[in-house]
């Protein structure tokens, strides 16, 4: 009898059984050494892809994949900041993670957060009080995560507005009615987001099960 088309899916599956049978949890979501490993991966990609923004290695890129349908330079930026973005949430979540453990929580009825609200994670790893420019970064790295690394505009009307206001809060100067002002545009590159990264990354105390 001939062998059955099943059967190297079957083995393959087998092998994945057995490979993960040599994790502990391994499907326990809430273990630090998850999130940890995978936070430092994309850290790791976003400085790769902030390297990107040199000309003349976009360029060889851009030739060797013949890329044309859109501005590579842009395509680079929008890569890092979901990426930074995707890395600074892991980080984050590490902390509440270990500290989830610490504490010996109930893994069947207490897990890490499975959102996106960075300004709100960073307040639950109870990380450090920060300055209203980063403040304003970490509404820009939650507004990446949830819609504009993704879509062309938020859910809902309403998402958009509550954003808004949220944003507003945390310009400086304030503008009075029937007046303009300029403000300095707040962004956040390499420099800014390692150092929140790395702000984060200090509040890890590394054990024998964070790997």
């Amino acid at each position: 009898m001939g062998q059955s088309r099943f059967a190297p899916q079957t083995a393959r599956y087998a092998t994945a059984r057995n490979a993960m049978g040599n994790e502990r949890d391994v499907f326990e979501w809430r273990r630090f050494g998850h999130w940890n490993s995978s936070a430092e991966k994309a850290w790791f990609a976003a400085y790769l892809l902030w390297q990107m923004r040199d000309q003349a290695k976009l360029n060889e890129v851009i030739r060797e994949c013949d890329y044309r349908n859109g501005d590579g330079d842009l395509a680079v930026i929008e890569a890092f900041r979901r990426e930074s973005g995707v890395a600074l949430e892991l980080i984050i979540k590490a902390v509440i993670a270990q500290s989830m453990e610490a504490r010996r929580a109930d893994r069947a009825t207490e897990g890490v957060p499975a959102n996106h609200d960075i300004p709100s994670l960073w307040g639950q790893a109870n990380l450090p009080d920060l300055p209203r420019e980063d403040k304003y970064r970490l509404l820009l790295v939650k507004q990446t995560l949830m819609w504009s690394g993704r879509y062309a505009t938020p859910r809902t009307v309403k998402a958009w507005e509550e954003e808004n206001k949220m944003f507003d809060t945390l310009e400086d100067p304030p503008a009075e009615p029937g007046e303009f002002v300029f403000r300095t545009p707040i962004a956040i590159g390499w420099a800014d987001f390692d150092r929140l990264y790395q702000m984060a990354k200090a509040n890890l105390s590394y054990h024998s099960n964070a790997t």
